[in-house]
Order: structure tokens, then sequence, then C-alpha cells
């Protein structure tokens, strides 16, 4: 049965608070910058509305640990299931894995075991991608599993097929790229999770993302358009390991999407094990550097300056080898654990990937 009553994304609605531009010099004639600088609005906007409806959030929860997770999507919304599993396991101890829509109407069962009961969080920022709906409605008819609808659009399709449905309507983008709502949504996962852990360290962590937000993009912004318009790159390779490989997925998209380029992602340590033959002095390698397998990438990478590539780090602090080792280098220095800072990462990239795309002369909106 459909929860209606108590429903966030009713109340959503009634407590969206227009985002407001950090860059009181934003350009006003792109509304795909002014998405991505939206963010710190945006999170506090949604983290607020979450705080408003946690009654309603447990009920969304109910019964998780019984089920096997999966989350599903496609394109972007298909990355952030990557990244939301592995934070849910982490925290959760459950199993949880994305898995694209596609892959559940077409095969579904290399997908879904007998005799489980799972769980279908299927994300959409318009709720009205055709694959995810139908996957949605395959868990819900032929398995009776139960579904739940995470989406930027209220009163979507999507949200009158699932069981229940979170919106964050003000995570819409006004441009065509998934930045705001992806990250908003990843943000909504991670409360769900700290809300259904009890984890009161992990919520009050994530409640302090905004702030460090406006602070990143404040601080290097510049420093990445000014990368973006001197690089010779060709080709791009975004790394990341565990968690962070969800994310390298979705910046290597940005700069598919924005900039037209040939981009590749691939898990930290996979890169030396096939890929590094296609690598030359064109390619601009980012590492989405991790705290947990970090002296294993680094090794990786010092190996890949053996490769001619340009390289450019994201961490959250810099020690010396870092630093003598990175091209490029970007610290976070947010003082929060991995797991929490995860959204973080996002802006960094996505940031580069419009600069670039701009630099290439590139109809980015």
């Amino acid at each position: 049965m459909t929860d209606r009553d108590d429903s966030i994304e009713e109340r959503a609605q009634m407590n969206t608070v227009e985002p407001r531009l950090t860059d009181s010099n934003a350009d006003k004639t792109s509304t795909t910058i002014q998405d991505i600088r939206s963010q710190p609005a945006v999170w506090q906007s949604t983290l607020d509305t979450l705080n408003e409806n946690d009654q309603y959030l447990r009920e969304c929860l109910r019964g998780m640990e019984k089920a096997e997770v999966v989350l599903t999507g496609c394109g972007t919304s298909y990355y952030l299931p990557l990244t939301a599993a592995s934070f849910y396991t982490r925290f959760a101890r459950g199993r949880a894995r994305g898995v694209p829509a596609s892959d559940i109407i077409t095969f579904p069962e290399t997908v879904f075991a007998a005799d489980q009961d799972y769980l279908l969080v299927a994300i959409s920022r318009s709720g009205k991608t055709p694959e995810t709906i139908d996957a949605a409605r395959y868990v819900k008819e032929v398995l009776g599993g139960r579904t739940l609808a995470l989406t930027c659009t209220p009163e979507s399709l999507l949200s009158r097929t699932c069981d229940q449905t979170i919106v964050a309507p003000a995570a819409a983008e006004q441009g065509r790229f998934m930045t705001r709502s992806y990250t908003t949504m990843l943000l909504v996962w991670q409360v769900l999770v700290a809300q259904k852990t009890g984890n009161d360290t992990l919520a009050q962590e994530l409640s302090m993302l905004p702030q460090h937000a406006e602070r990143i993009l404040r601080e290097f912004e510049p420093q990445l358009e000014e990368l973006a318009h001197e690089g010779h790159f060709t080709q791009y390779i975004y790394l990341g390991q565990g968690p962070f490989y969800g994310l390298a997925a979705e910046s290597m998209l940005k700069i598919k999407e924005m900039a037209c380029t040939c981009s590749e992602a691939y898990h930290s340590m996979e890169l030396m094990h096939g890929p590094k033959y296609a690598v030359d002095d064109k390619a601009l390698v980012t590492l989405l550097l991790s705290d947990t397998a970090r002296e294993q990438e680094m090794q990786m990478l010092q190996k890949v300056k053996g490769l001619r590539a340009a390289t450019k780090v994201i961490c959250e602090s810099a020690s010396t080898e870092i630093s003598s080792t990175a091209d490029y280098l970007i610290e976070l220095r947010s003082g929060l654990s991995e797991h929490a800072r995860l959204p973080l990462y996002m802006l960094v990239t996505q940031l580069y990937g419009y600069h670039r795309a701009v630099a290439l002369g590139k109809k980015v909106d």
C-alpha cells in the first residue's frame, strides 16, 4: 500500500527553500554552473525537510534488515547506487547491491535469487525513466517485494508505482545534467542509513556537509577553472576504490556529457591490470583518494607517473608523498570521516567538467 498521508514528498514541497548561489558573481547565463554552485543551499534545505519527517523515514526503513537491498536506476541514477550500496553495507551491515535497471528488466534471473526477500530502491530524478519504472513493477508484481522510490519529482509515475516515496524537490536541476540531484539523493540515502542504524555521530557529520560544500566551491573553483582552460588532455581517467568507485564513474560521465571527451572510470588498482597500456601523456588521471586504501592507492599512483600521464588527487589532506606525486592537488580538509564526506568529492569533479566544457567551446546549456 502506498503511504500518502504523512509522506515526505508532500511536506518537502512546503519546506523547499529556493537555492541561493554562494558566488554573487555567478554566470547568470549558465543554468548548469548555477545548479552546481547551489548545492550547499539545496543540501541544507533537504536536511531540514528530512529532520521534520523522521517518523515517515522510519516507516520507509521498516523491514529493511530482513531483505536484500537492491538499488537501481539508469545513467547517473545507476552510478549513485554503486556508492549507496557500499555505504549501506558498511553501516547497516546488510546485503546491498547497485544494479542497472536495464538488467532487471532483461535478465532478472541473474539479479534475483529464489526464496529471498528484496527491497528495491528505485532512483530517478524525473521519476519517469521507463526502465526504472518497469524494474519497480517487476519487483512489486512478480517478486512481491517492497519498493521505495527516491526522486526529485513529486507525484511522478515512479512514485505512483512504488510502495513508498522520498522526494527531494529542491534538488531538481534547472539545466539538463544531473549534478545537485546526484549529490542530494546520495545525501538522503546517507541520512536514511544513519537513522536506521542509530548512528548519531554519522548524522552529525552529515549535517555539516553544507558548510563544507560552500567553502570548497568558493575555494577551489578558480583553480579548477584555470586547469580546465590550460589543460591539453584528450583522455580522462577517474579512479576510486570501494564506495569511491561510484563517484569515479559519475565523474567520468560528467566529462563525457559536458565536455564530450573520452573518459573512463576504474576501481583504483584495476588501472594497472590492462588499462595502463592505453595511458599516455595526453591523459589526466584523477584519483579520489580514500583513507582506508590510501597506502595501496598511493603505490598505484607512483606507477601511473611512469606512464607519463598527469595526475590529480582529491583527498582529505595531503602528506608529503601525496604532494610530491600529484601534479594537481585538491585537499578537502573537512574533518569528516571518509564515508560522510563522499558528496564533497563530486563538487570538485563537477566544477572541472563544467569549466572544461566551456574551455572547449561546448554548449553546456
